[in-house]
């Protein structure tokens, strides 16, 4: 057994492999985000492999975080998994130890999402939970009967994927109590495997709007420009008749003093990170969903 230490998305055997084992753990596949050139050298795999096949991995995601207006280095850690055969050899625990020695210097902190099977694992590797909050708006005026200039993106078409990279690669931080940035390579999977119904080129704002509706509540993912966009304004424009309430995906600055914070559920996945020295005091937050790897 060995660990490959550098990304071998170029090597057509070992990202096969890769990919049978993230469909078997996770029921996901990185073949198309690899095909669409969004799988950067910012997304690293850190593999176990024996007899050619990818039987461990932990992979991590550089990015920057934006917290208080201030910019940290970051590093996320995502996509832990072991084939079934081989659990119960701490060969997650051997990768984990690997990685943050590997990169404990190149950042200012690691943080990464686990869900509630998982949760005494992290603390061992000094990992801290942070606890996330879910912002909602109650919409109370109904929406005018006016003219909403939205195209719906299609992935699939080459103009629409080059338009959504280039308003990526100028985008302003969603956020700047608790944002991110130099995150284009996990959006890019979100839109390809997760929101690819959900995204809209708004020509009113000049911005991409991730959102959908579930009966009452409409969701609110994202929203990509390099201008500051009036979110109230885009929100009384992208409700229906029948929308009650907004739930914010991210920290929506501008309205904190008009949204309701609630704690995020026990089904939410749980924010880890490490260390929590350097952040001081954080006020309600949430991390943007679509930079979850």
């Amino acid at each position: 057994m060995m660990i490959h230490s550098y990304n071998f998305k170029n090597r057509d055997e070992y990202r096969a492999s890769f990919n049978r084992l993230s469909k078997l753990v996770f029921g996901i596949d990185f073949e198309a985000w690899y095909q669409k050139g969004a799988w950067d050298d910012r997304y690293i795999c850190h593999s176990i492999v024996t007899d050619d096949q990818i039987i461990a991995n932990v992979s991590v995601s550089k990015m920057d975080l934006v917290i208080n207006g201030e910019s940290k280095r970051a590093l996320q850690i995502g996509t832990v998994m072991t084939h079934p055969e081989h659990r119960g050899k701490g060969l997650s625990k051997q990768l984990m130890e690997y990685v943050l020695e590997t990169y404990e210097d190149t950042c200012d902190m690691f943080f990464l999402f686990a869900n509630s099977t998982v949760l005494d694992f992290y603390p061992k590797f000094g990992f801290t939970t942070l606890p996330e909050h879910q912002f909602y708006l109650n919409i109370s005026v109904q929406p005018k009967d006016e003219l909403i200039l939205l195209d719906k993106l299609d992935v699939s078409k080459e103009e629409h994927w080059d338009s959504i990279k280039q308003m990526l690669f100028s985008r302003r931080p969603i956020s700047k109590h608790f944002g991110v940035t130099n995150n284009e390579g996990l959006f890019q999977f979100y839109a390809l495997n997760v929101f690819h119904e959900c995204l809209y080129y708004s020509r009113t704002d000049d911005a991409i709007i991730i959102f959908e509706h579930e009966g009452d509540l409409l969701h609110l993912y994202d929203v990509i420009s390099d201008k500051q966009v009036n979110i109230e304004t885009l929100v009384s424009r992208i409700t229906t008749k029948q929308t009650r309430k907004v739930r914010f995906h991210f920290t929506p600055d501008q309205l904190i003093d008009k949204a309701y914070v609630e704690p995020f559920g026990k089904h939410e996945d749980v924010l880890f990170i490490r260390p929590l020295s350097n952040l001081g005091k954080l006020p309600a937050f949430c991390i943007p969903k679509l930079a979850h790897a």
